[in-house]
């Protein structure tokens, strides 16, 4: 393995040790129920992420974590824990300027994060290091979208709202004209 190859996979594993203290912390700090179940849940994800490129350092390298052994994708974790909320979702919750603010410090390392490994999967000539590099990512880009949502909903729950409905009217819509 190159220097080059072990420094990003070293980067790669600080980052996501950095991620789970990041949001565990952001957990703590939020007041908005959503916002602590996304921000645990990411944290939750990041874990996943460390033990994938655990896997790709060379004392590891026979075990490298399939797709199939992660318990639940970050969608599917979410849809859980909010699920899971019930009545608590219900509730109108003020969102603080920290919530907020919380968010938009979760999209930048989001971004920095999907720009990284992006750029080590094109970099990497190693195919299972490409394929991990991907995946990790896929993940990001999840990430970056439930936080670009969540923080469309914080700032104009209203419009929010409204776009959801515009965009099932819509859905719906062409479900009848195909049928006809």
């Amino acid at each position: 393995m190159s220097n080059d190859a072990k420094d990003i996979k070293s980067i790669a594993l600080q980052m996501e040790m950095d991620g789970v203290k990041f949001y565990s912390d952001l957990a703590n700090k939020t007041l908005h129920p959503i916002g602590k179940a996304m921000f645990r849940s990411f944290a939750e994800d990041e874990k996943q992420h460390i033990k994938r490129i655990q896997a790709l350092l060379p004392a590891e390298k026979e075990s490298i974590p399939s797709e199939e052994k992660v318990a639940d994708s970050p969608k599917e974790r979410l849809i859980t824990v909010f699920q899971s909320m019930g009545d608590e979702l219900k509730k109108t919750v003020t969102v603080s300027t920290n919530d907020i603010e919380a968010v938009k410090l979760a999209i930048k390392l989001e971004e920095e994060g999907l720009k990284f490994y992006e750029k080590a999967a094109n970099e990497s000539t190693d195919e299972k290091e490409k394929k991990s590099f991907h995946f990790l990512a896929e993940e990001e880009k999840i990430h970056l979208n439930v936080l670009k949502n969540t923080l469309e909903y914080i700032e104009d729950k209203e419009r929010w709202e409204a776009e959801k409905e515009g965009r099932i009217y819509d859905l719906w819509m062409d479900m009848i004209n195909k049928k006809i």
